[in-house]
Order: structure tokens, then C-alpha cells, then sequence
């Protein structure tokens, strides 16, 4: 069978009409990490999947209590509130927020209080703006981030924080109040507060008033319980009739507070419906079973789905082949107005999965069948973007497992605020999102049913890889008039170094599709492999260079020395991003000067993106194999361009400085 008539099948099945539905009734629910809520709203869809006949469906729970360790990750301690306000006493009375109508105003995990103080403004926090005000015994206004901020305002003596967004964050939205988190751990705990989050509108009022020499004096008010508890993860399975400890794993994480519809109520609709549509096609015997497992997994972001690939990891044969993450997948192209996105899998898990995601898009972009009656009705904007970070696909990607994992998903102007709405969700993304998933899932689990298709939609991958191999040569072979002789010859290599990574990858994901699937074209096969051989010389005989000389052993050593990880499972993100913030202070070192850090921090911003893309790549490479060679050409065809070996050192030092790498 092939990609289109088996697009056309689920997109008869697959509804995001009743999609929309249930990402409204997800809304409804406080859904935060590790609180009764969340649990909540896990067993409403448990117990749907139950009314669906599933007899896989499981809720697993973990410990959360701030101090458990799951890799490099701490839990979070259990939160449940049931109520909150925040009301101005002087210089006029005022109700700020309450819990009951915007939940985002209340700080997740703030201590209960009742108490009455003074506002004072410091800014983002920084030194200069907290130096001679006395914050002892008062509640901050800031735009710095209250979880960042705990040791520091105990040791100012606050007794609280309101959070409010920056002008950049609030562009155009100064009604926006964002969804800010204290975050304490069992270290912290008794360090940590209370905190509200108003709008920029709110408090632009609160600081003229204190510019004015006014007191400005609130009540605040939480009724809230932290403590020592239990995170939970709902999985169930479609189990495969053939291979079924190879598992492909489609997940989202229900969490966030109400409504976050699009972030992420829409992915957590939309797993069940390609449940439920996946079902209902077998049960119909539209399709056959699956050969391979099918899985699903709704999660707490990063939080459960640690503990749950922890548990998977000492489970004998299994074998996880892909995985789908859905997070932002139902933004409406007018009210939120960003594009679709297919973040691609990692350059270290070479793989068919690109390429079959991508021409199954190409049968669904233009599709009238995708469109929902009362949807988007025009073309598809989206884009197909390099790996990226921001939620639990880099897991999967990342050590134990190593498997080919990617995100779908939007940028979104409103995600982790009140302003991220039902009427912000559209059915006909919903809908298209959604055939893109279950037919990569179908495709997938099968041994041998889509392998004609499989392996064109690989080569048509395959040919725009090698065009912009070959554009990069040309470009970076021009370069080379600029530079002395040893710097050409260095140069030089690193090309052809390059293109044998380039062979080298391709070649990887032949011999995965060959393992995983049956009745592949042998010519077409024999086609790659022979081009694969050829290209080297080729690139090398049409452009000039030649890698037959030797360079300097002082480079050569370099190049083969071996990054080795001090970290076990996947690498703590945060920490990268935490790197990349502007509050983020080096401290004295001699392995990376505050010159190198500074023009560093600027590369790897620009770079890597909001998620850290491109600083994940680095830490997904680093394997206790690669050498500093292997992960430098690598990285030079994420972007199809090669990195200034400086700047790839100075990254190295700084994970180094940081405790992750040793040589």
C-alpha cells in the first residue's frame, strides 16, 4: 500500500472536531506536575480509553518530593491549592487577581499565607537595581524569575514576589499574565515563599504609584499545600502481533495550569484521538494489527517521563524505535498566526523518519479531505526546522535509548500565559497534526505493508541532503582563497572529513531501514550504496581537494582527543538554558575567560534558538565514542555549515567548566 491511499483512510477516521472537544474539557483542569489535578485529569482520559475497550491502560506513579533523583533530574514536591487572591489596600483598594478566575496568577508552588506588606519595585533584580533598597520584610515587584530568585530574596529578607512579564514579553499583550513557577526543592523549601504573577498593565499601575513616593500595600492571600508526594503517568499500548517489544512511542504532557489549551491540552487531545482512531481502524479491519508496539503516554513534562524511561530501561527486550512528542499542536493560523512545526530528529540518531514525515506532510499540506468544517479552510503553513529542545522528545533522543525522536509543535506568542484559550485552538490543525501522526505511526509499525513507499520517500530525503552537501562544499572550498597555507590545508581536510560523515550518517539509516524493514527495493538500495561510494572522490575530483596530506600533529592530536560524559541519562537541559540567560554569571575559571564566555553565550543564543538546539546536538554526540573531530563534523551539517573550530573548543571548555565532560 502506499502513503496516499493510506492518508486518505485516516483522514476519513481522524477528527479534530472532536479533538477541539476534549482539548476544551483538558482545559478546564489545573493540571500542574505532581498535584491531585493533574491526576484528575489523567484519570477523565483513562477513563475513556477503558470505555474504549482498552485493557493496557495503566496509571504509574512516582515519587515527588523535591530530593528524588531520577538521572540528573530532581523531582518536584507535590502542590495542590485551592485558592488565592491578591488585593491592594493603599494607596486605593483594588482586588489585583484571584485564583478562582485567572489560575497563572497564583505562582505554582507557593506556600500558603495570609499576610499584609509593602510592594517594592526592583527590576529584573539585578545587582545594581537591588543595591540600597531596603527589601527587608517586603514583596518584590520583578520581572526576574522567582524560581531563580529564592536564595537571593531570603537572603534580602522578602517575604514574597509578584512576578510580571518584560516589555519584550508583553509586547502587544499588556493584559498578558504569565504562568511563573517557585520550583523549590527539598533544599530550598524552607527558603521559599509565596509569589502572584500579574500583567505588565497591572504593574506598570503599581509603579508609578511607587514612583510617586505612594505606598503601595496588598494583601496576600494562599490557600495552598506543599508537601512530600506522587507524580503519575498514564501509558497504555496497542501491542504488536510480530516484534512487539519494539515499541514506537507517541507522548504529550497534560500539565500546565488552566486553561493552556494549545500548551498543551491540544497534544494530549489529539494522542487520544490518534488512539482512538488507530483503534477504531483495526476494529474495522481498515488496516491490520500493528507489527510493532504502539505507545502512548501522557506525561508530566520532563518530570514523569524520566522515571517512566527509568523503568522501561531494566525491562528486558525492549526496544523503542521512534518516538512522536506532540506539544503545541492545534494553534489557529489567524489567533495565534505561527506556522506548523516538524522539529527533525537529532544529527546523532541517523534515520528514515525525516524523510517519511516529510512526504507524508507533502500528501497532507494541500489535502481539502484534512480541512474541518469549522476549521482553517486555505493552505498549510509550516515548517521543517532542525532538532530542537523544549520538551520530552530529547529523552528518548538522548542516552539510554538513543532512538530518532522529534517534536511537532508551534512557536506561540501565548504559551505559558492566561491568554492561551480555547478560541486559539483550530480543527483543521488539529486534524493535519494528527494525520501526520498516525500515518508515520502506521508506516512505522509495519514490517514490510509501506516499504516500496518507505524507501522513495528516503531517497527523495537522500537527494536534498547531498544538494546541500554539495552547495556547502562550494561555498566553504571558496573560502579557502582567503587563507595561508597550513589554514587550507586544515580547511581542506575538514571537507572531506565532512563528506565522509555525510556517507558515513547515510549509510546508518540504510542499515536501519534494512533491519526494520522487510521487502525494501534491492535496486534502489544497491543505487545508494553505490552512489555512497562514489561521492567522496567525486566531490573530491570536482572541486579540487584533496585530504592526502598529512597536518600538524598538534591539530591531529587535538582532533582525536575523546569528550567522555560525567552525566548518566539524558542531560538536564535546564542547565543549558540556564547558561544561555542573561542573568547567568560566570564564575572565575581557568579553563574559559569571562571574554570567551561573553562572545560564546552570544553564539550559542543566536544559534541554538530558544531550546538549544544546537547546544543539545553537542551534548547528544558526546557519547564516550566520538572524538572532538566526529562531533565537529557532525555539527556541520545541522546547519549545512561549517562551525569556526574556536568556537566549537570554547563550547567544549565550557561544559568542562560546568562539570559535564572530562578528557
Amino acid at each position: 500500500m502506499g502513503f496516499e491511499k493510506l492518508i486518505s483512510m485516516v483522514t476519513k477516521e481522524l477528527s479534530g472536531e472532536r479533538t477541539k472537544h476534549l482539548t476544551n474539557v483538558l482545559s478546564q483542569y489545573h493540571r500542574i506536575q505532581a498535584s491531585k489535578e493533574f491526576l484528575t485529569a489523567s484519570k477523565f482520559i483513562y477513563d475513556k480509553l477503558k470505555k474504549l475497550g482498552d485493557n493496557n491502560c495503566q496509571i504509574h506513579e512516582y515519587i515527588a518530593d523535591g530530593t528524588k533523583r531520577y538521572y540528573e533530574w530532581y523531582s518536584p514536591l507535590s502542590w495542590d491549592i485551592k485558592d488565592g487572591e491578591l488585593i491592594q489596600l493603599e494607596p486605593e483598594e483594588q482586588i489585583l487577581c484571584r485564583f478562582s478566575e485567572t489560575p497563572e496568577s497564583i505562582c505554582t508552588h507557593s506556600k500558603a499565607t495570609d499576610i499584609e506588606g509593602e510592594v517594592i519595585h526592583i527590576g529584573s533584580a539585578k545587582p545594581e537595581e537591588v543595591e540600597g533598597k531596603e527589601i527587608g520584610g517586603k514583596i518584590v515587584l520583578t520581572t526576574g524569575r522567582p524560581r531563580a530568585m529564592i536564595e537571593q530574596l531570603k537572603g534580602l529578607g522578602a517575604i514574597g514576589s509578584i512576578a510580571y512579564p518584560s516589555e519584550e514579553r508583553a509586547q502587544g499583550h499588556t493584559e498578558m499574565i504569565e504562568y511563573v513557577g517557585l520550583w523549590p526543592n527539598a533544599d530550598n523549601k524552607e527558603k521559599s515563599t509565596f509569589g502572584f504573577s500579574l500583567s505588565r498593565k497591572q504593574a506598570s499601575k503599581l509603579i508609578s504609584q511607587i514612583n510617586q513616593k505612594k505606598k503601595v500595600i496588598v494583601k496576600a492571600k494562599i490557600n495552598a499545600n506543599l508537601y512530600e508526594g506522587n507524580m503519575h503517568v498514564l501509558s497504555t499500548k496497542i501491542e504488536g502481533t510480530k516484534k512487539p517489544r519494539e515499541e514506537i512511542i507517541l507522548i504529550a504532557h497534560i500539565c500546565h495550569p488552566a486553561p493552556s489549551a494549545n500548551d498543551n491540552a491540544s497534544g494530549s487531545a489529539l494522542l487520544f484521538e490518534t488512539y482512538r482512531s488507530l483503534k477504531s481502524m483495526i476494529d474495522k479491519e481498515m488496516i491490520e494489527k500493528p507489527h510493532r508496539t504502539i505507545r502512548f503516554l501522557w506525561v508530566p513534562e520532563f518530570s514523569g517521563t524520566l522515571p517512566w524511561i527509568i523503568e522501561k530501561e531494566k525491562e528486558e527486550g525492549f526496544s523503542p524505535i521512534f518516538c512522536i512528542n506532540l506539544d503545541m499542536v492545534g494553534e489557529h493560523p489567524v489567533h495565534v498566526g505561527y506556522p506548523f512545526t516538524f522539529n527533525q530528529s537529532s544529527i546523532s540518531t541517523p534515520s528514515y523518519l525525516n524523510d517519511i514525515i516529510s512526504e507524508v506532510i507533502e500528501h497532507v499540506k494541500d489535502n481539502p479531505a484534512a480541512i474541518e468544517q469549522g476549521g482553517w479552510q486555505f493552505p498549510w503553513n509550516y515548517r521543517v526546522v532542525p532538532y530542537s529542545g523544549g520538551s520530552d522528545h530529547i529523552l528518548f533522543n538522548d542516552e539510554p535509548f538513543r532512538i530518532p525522536s522529534v517534536m511537532f509543535g508551534h512557536p506561540d506568542t501565548f504559551h505559558h500565559t492566561n491568554l492561551d484559550t480555547i478560541e486559539k485552538v483550530d480543527q483543521t490543525t488539529l486534524k493535519r497534526v494528527g494525520i501526520i501522526t498516525l500515518a508515520t505511526t502506521i508506516i512505522g509499525s509495519s514490517l514490510d505493508k509501506y516499504s516500496d513507499s518507505l524507501i522513495k520517500a528516503y531517497v527523495t530525503g537522500y537527494q536534498k541532503r547531498k544538494a546541500k552537501l554539495i552547495n556547502m562544499v562550494s561555498t566553504e572550498v571558496e573560502k579557502t582563497e582567503e587563507f595561508q597555507d597550513n589554514e587550507k590545508l586544515i580547511h581542506n581536510y575538514t571537507i572531506v572529513e565532512i563528506i565522509k560523515k555525510f556517507v558515513e550518517n547515510e549509510k546508518k539509516s540504510i542499515e536501519l531501514m534494512q533491519k526494520q524493514f522487510q521487502a525494501l527495493d534491492r535496486k534502489i538500495i544497491d543505487f545508494l550504496n553505490n552512489d555512497l561510494i562514489q561521492l567522496v572522490d567525486s566531490i573530491q575530483e570536482n572541486f579540487s581537494i584533496s585530504s592526502n596530506q598529512d597536518i600538524e600533529t598538534e591539530y591531529s592530536t587535538t582532533f582525536q582527543q575523546i569528550p567522555k560524559r560525567k552525566w548518566k541519562g539524558p542531560i538536564n537541559s535546564s542547565k543549558l538554558y540556564e547558561i544561555m540567560s542573561s542573568s547567568y554569571k560566570l564564575e572565575k575559571s581557568s579553563l574559559i575567560s569571562d571574554k570567551q564566555f561573553i562572545k560564546l553565550k552570544e553564539f550559542l543564543t543566536k544559534s541554538s534558538g530558544v531550546y538549544g538546539g544546537f547546544i543539545l546536538e553537542i551534548s547528544n554526540l558526546i557519547d564516550n565514542t566520538n572524538t572532538k573531530l566526529d562531533i565537529f563534523t557532525l555539527l556541520s551539517l545541522v546547519n549545512w555549515k561549517i562551525l569556526e573550530f574556536q568556537t566549537f573548543e570554547d563550547i567544549l571548555l565550557l561544559f568542562e567548566y560546568l562539570g559535564y565532560i572530562m578528557f
